[in-house]
């Protein structure tokens, strides 16, 4: 039996050999691809501008019109009113997490106090001031965030 698969390997791998052997022959064959012949061509770069570019010229005796263009219009609005209280201190909030569903959680309640915040964004971390004087506010902030499973706590500064 053994005997056997080994002649059959054997013959497996000589058939391949022969038949690469004649695809290789037949490839040899075949003649190279003939290329197309090289036209003389003229170096004159010389221009006549009364040719070129009539396109251009039609655009350029075009009437002025006052319709736009279609385009994506953004619009920025700074709220220059917003008051800004010159408070002696503020607290840091300081979180355990800081990604996208915390810093909402986070603006929301601050919003439900009326107390203005500050976040700067240092890659993943972040540090959350809070603009006010009133240590309470900042405490209720904290214990608010509980319900938001968002542990937390305020530094003084």
């Amino acid at each position: 039996m053994r005997l056997n698969s080994l002649f059959i390997v054997f013959i497996i791998l000589l058939l391949l050999v022969l038949s690469g052997g004649a695809l290789l022959w037949k490839f040899s064959q075949v003649g190279a691809p003939h290329t197309a012949a090289v036209q003389n061509i003229s170096n004159d770069l010389g221009y006549s501008y009364k040719e070129a570019g009539n396109w251009f010229e039609k655009i350029a005796a075009f009437t002025k019109n006052d319709s736009i263009l279609p385009t994506n219009l953004m619009f920025i609005e700074i709220n220059d009113n917003a008051k800004f209280d010159q408070s002696q201190k503020y607290f840091e909030l300081v979180i355990d997490r800081c990604d996208f569903y915390s810093v909402f959680c986070i603006t929301r309640v601050a919003n439900e106090f009326k107390v203005n915040l500050t976040i700067v964004k240092k890659g993943d971390d972040a540090i959350i001031h809070l603009n006010t004087d009133d240590k309470k506010a900042a405490q209720d902030i904290v214990s608010n965030l509980k319900k938001y499973n968002i542990h937390s706590k305020i530094k003084e500064d």
